[in-house]
């Protein structure tokens, strides 16, 4: 099932340099400001670019899109990894952290939305508060979860609060 969601201006490009895809706004933007919401279908199976919602919900694209689709419906599957992200993903809403200038990449921390990562990679942020290797939430130390806090989604903030158990078998 595919959930529409509200539109909003177009605040975000996909872009690509030396080979590789990024996702950066288009325009100048203050903290606090709605980017984007994410489009899609929920599934029960993580891949490198769902986001997860709750221990058994991520979001997708549907099987099968075309490019100019993927790029005009499901640009947020171009967001990458920081350590020290531009943005944060409550629910399905995507919200700058801080101002954005024109043209600069949005990030988000993938071990704010994702438990256990569907395949794990070496950050190469260059940030001074660099995790390493982003394996997902459930890796990091407790000090980690808890400077974490205010970019977790709500699942993982139940998790790390306690309301919601860890998986089992995690």
């Amino acid at each position: 099932m595919i959930e529409s969601t509200v539109e909003t201006e177009r605040r975000a490009a996909v872009v690509r340099s030396d080979g590789e895809y990024r996702l950066v706004t288009n325009q100048a933007v203050p903290a606090g400001t709605l980017l984007f919401v994410l489009e899609g279908e929920l599934t029960a199976t993580p891949t490198r670019y769902t986001v997860q919602f709750d221990e058994n919900r991520h979001v997708d694209m549907p099987a099968g899109c075309p490019l100019e689709e993927v790029l005009d419906r499901y640009y947020w599957r171009f967001m990458n990894h920081a350590c020290e992200p531009t943005a944060v993903i409550h629910d399905r809403s995507v919200l700058s952290l801080r101002p954005i200038p024109a043209w600069s990449e949005i990030t988000f921390h993938y071990a704010s939305t994702e438990y256990d990562m569907a395949e794990p990679f070496t950050c190469c942020c260059g940030s001074d508060r660099c995790d390493g290797v982003i394996q997902g939430f459930r890796y990091l130390p407790g000090e980690r979860r808890e400077e974490l806090r205010g970019l977790l989604s709500s699942y993982l903030l139940a998790v790390l609060d306690g309301q919601v158990a860890e998986p089992v078998g995690a």
